[in-house]
């Protein structure tokens, strides 16, 4: 069976890319979970989530609709990129 894989880019002060990451991994799904401190790097990590053939590539709150569209763009429209639109608080 072939293993669907996931990626998660979280932005944040203080991450950096390279050096806060995760995966959680089944036989059947791999999350790979990227941290970052800005939009250039969450493109950076996009591309290496592609290397790594990542077929969903979804984006936190820390990004806005421009972002996910210029992460989309940097990786040629390689892989499905989501977004988190709207945080509901009472």
């Amino acid at each position: 069976m072939s293993q669907f894989q996931y990626g998660y880019i979280i932005k944040a002060p203080g991450y950096k890319l390279d050096q806060n990451n995760a995966a959680l991994e089944s036989e059947a799904f791999k999350s790979n979970i990227i941290g970052v401190g800005s939009v250039e790097e969450a493109c950076e990590a996009a591309k290496q989530l592609v290397e790594q053939k990542v077929a969903l590539i979804e984006l936190c709150s820390g990004f806005k609709a421009d972002d996910a569209k210029t992460i989309f763009d940097a990786i040629d429209g390689a892989a499905k990129v989501g977004y988190i639109g709207e945080i509901l608080v009472k």
